[in-house]
């Protein structure tokens, strides 16, 4: 008999009857043959979709919990290799391991012996964040090519020793240095970086560094560069107000503003601070700034009237702490005083030069008896290049009361005769100079010769003009002849013709010679002579050199100009032996620019005088004559190789000063054969 049959109830009411035992863990089995879809399916539509699942076939309750894996898997398919590559790419490196011992036996029951240690390197987020992007700025500044500009950090000590290398050799205003120079310390400033400046501590620093920043820096890869040039302006230009300001603020009086009575009453105070230099001491700096920022207003700005003023109130200065005297005392200090006075000396005759006017003070007053500076290389070298600063000045003043009495048409027998005077004078000191052998930028004979020009080129080329601007005391093609002057145009009129050759007779003094010129350039002289229309009872009144004396020494004076500015020296900022000439950094191709330019007015002259006499020569042998002699030959390659070389010293000065650089293109001398130094 079945259970069901004994009491008369069936399986499921016999189950409900009977009182529920606790339940056993797993005490329903785990459903394992559900069917996969049961996953995504619920027990009322599987019951509607009439599928066969074992709870359903056995007539149980479904006790199925969803499965949390998230449902049925699904086969997926294999990997191309090519991901793996690109995975393989993308991890890291290997990382390093660090190199360890081999462990003995006994030591491997030590935790964790035997296993391989990896460096850590990264433990710091600052580390990991540099490593990732550090780089990347770096290799991106390059391509940006923004401005910089030479500085030297405020360093006094790196200021100095760019003195000694870009200043000194051409202006040796302070003492010689006590070392030698160590290569050249810049710190480049970036035209983005302003707020990295640190400025120099004294206005003779702030000087120098004016003069400094206008040479390019070494890491420039585009120095010529109109950004370049123009943030080079800037800073100098900052550099040099901020040295003016110095000076006054260490003359400056604050009683001035508050109680000016008491002002009055106190003494001067003197200025605490360190020296720039040892053997200099503090009263001279600001003498020593002014001198520097009168030659930075000369040649980089073209400011005439503040580069006398700068010297000017130098002077003053100079003249209150009776530097010009002799003075018998000799202590650490006095070759300072010597070089500050000396230089301010040659500065002012420098200004009355280059603005072709007279000097403010009496240049060969008796009082100036301050001993001359030493120079251990050649003792003879600081007085030489005072007589020549006298002789072109002498010769500057020649040109002005030349003009000024060829203008008023009076008497020029005293002209003529201070001519005379100045031959006389001048060449002596030439000869001299010509026999030293020692190279020095200051022995370079240029000054002399350059006066001789001033002096002759009257006779030999009537002051005819060629630049296209004013230099010195040369005329422009631009500028308008009066009226009612006497210029050039009667010189011309006195005597001229269209053929000829030069006499060997000819005579030294008011000799009469054939003519030089063609008719083209007129003048050219048979006689050297004035003659004033204006005033025909006056007698004709000649020239104590004839035309073609005057016209040789022009030519003679004006080569050995050009060959001595071959012979100048280039700064070397590395400290190391190297061919002539010197190059910026290691990686640049631009010559390093030479500064303080005394010679630039003789550079002028000299190019003037080869102009005249290569326009002569062409117009008298032409280079289409096949019947030229081999020393016409020999003369027009000597003139080009001095014009050429003047165009490279006048290139060269503009590198670091741009008011020079405009002298470069203002003759014609692409009219006449010369190569343009820009090209």
């Amino acid at each position: 008999m079945t259970m069901s049959e004994g009491d008369g109830l069936n399986g499921p009411q016999r189950l409900a009857s009977q009182a529920p035992a606790p339940r056993k863990k797993f005490a329903i089995p785990p459903v394992k043959n559900a069917c996969l879809s049961w996953y995504v399916t619920t027990p009322d539509i599987a019951l509607s979709a009439e599928l066969d699942f074992p709870c359903i076939t056995k007539d149980r309750e479904c006790v199925y919990k969803p499965s949390r894996r998230g449902g049925p898997r699904i086969r997926k398919k294999s990997r191309p290799l090519s991901d793996y590559q690109d995975l393989a790419i993308s991890l890291p490196t290997q990382q390093e391991e660090i190199p360890q011992d081999s462990l003995l036996i006994e030591n491997y029951i030590d935790p964790g012996a035997g296993l391989k240690s990896l460096a850590d390197t990264w433990r710091d987020s600052d580390a990991i964040y540099d490593n990732l992007f550090q780089d990347t700025l770096i290799s991106v500044t390059p391509n940006v090519k923004i401005p910089m500009v030479r500085t030297y950090g405020g360093n006094d000590r790196a200021i100095l020793n760019g003195y000694y290398i870009w200043i000194h050799p051409y202006f040796p205003i302070l003492p010689p240095p006590e070392t030698a120079p160590v290569p050249d310390e810049v710190v480049p400033l970036f035209e983005n970086q302003r707020d990295k400046f640190e400025e120099p501590s004294s206005a003779i620093s702030l000087a120098i560094s004016a003069i400094l920043a206008l040479i390019p820096c070494p890491q420039d890869p585009d120095p010529l560069q109109p950004e370049s040039i123009r943030w080079r302006r800037t800073y100098a230009q900052f550099l040099a107000k901020s040295a003016l300001e110095s000076i006054e603020s260490e003359i400056e009086r604050p009683e001035s503003s508050v109680e000016p009575p008491k002002a009055l009453d106190d003494s001067d105070e003197e200025v605490f601070r360190e020296k720039f230099h040892s053997q200099v001491p503090l009263e001279l700096e600001s003498i020593i700034a002014l001198d520097l920022l009168s030659v930075y207003e000369y040649a980089q700005r073209g400011n005439l009237k503040k580069m006398r003023a700068r010297v000017g109130s130098a002077l003053v200065a100079a003249m209150s702490l009776m530097l010009h005297t002799r003075s018998d005392v000799e202590d650490e200090y006095s070759e300072a005083r010597r070089r500050a006075w000396w230089m301010t000396y040659i500065c002012v005759c420098q200004g009355s030069i280059v603005s072709n006017t007279p000097p403010t003070f009496e240049v060969f007053a008796s009082s100036f008896t301050a001993k001359y500076p030493t120079i251990k290389a050649d003792p003879d070298a600081f007085p030489l290049f005072v007589q020549a600063q006298q002789a072109i000045l002498a010769a500057t003043q020649f040109v002005i009361e030349f003009n000024k009495a060829r203008k008023e048409q009076s008497d020029m027998t005293r002209i003529f005769n201070r001519m005379r005077e100045l031959e006389r004078l001048l060449e002596p000191l030439i000869a001299k100079s010509e026999s030293w052998v020692l190279n020095c930028p200051l022995t370079q004979p240029v000054d002399k010769r350059d006066a001789r020009i001033k002096v002759h080129r009257y006779c030999a080329f009537f002051d005819l003009a060629v630049f296209s601007a004013k230099h010195c005391d040369l005329k422009s093609t631009t500028e308008k002849v009066e009226a009612d002057s006497s210029e050039p145009m009667q010189l011309q009129s006195c005597c001229t013709t269209l053929t000829g050759t030069p006499s060997v007779h000819s005579s030294q003094s008011g000799g009469s010679v054939s003519p030089t010129l063609s008719s083209r350039s007129t003048p050219n002289a048979d006689c050297c002579s004035l003659n004033f229309q204006p005033a025909p009872i006056t007698p004709v009144q000649t020239f104590p050199f004839s035309t073609h004396h005057s016209s040789k020494i022009c030519l003679r004076s004006a080569l050995n100009i050009a060959q001595a500015f071959d012979s100048l020296p280039y700064p070397n900022p590395t400290g190391l032996l190297c061919d002539t000439p010197c190059y910026i950094g290691p990686t640049s191709t631009l010559i390093t620019p030479r500064t303080m330019p005394s010679f630039a007015c003789c550079a002028m002259q000299c190019s003037y005088a080869l102009l005249m006499v290569k326009d002569r020569t062409e117009s008298l042998y032409p280079p289409t004559n096949s019947e030229a002699s081999p020393l016409v030959d020999n003369l027009r390659d000597r003139l080009q190789q001095g014009l050429i070389s003047i165009l490279v010293t006048l290139e060269n000065y503009g590198t670091a000063f741009e008011a020079l650089g405009g002298m470069r293109g203002n003759s014609n001398t692409n009219t006449l054969g010369i190569p343009n130094s820009e090209s």
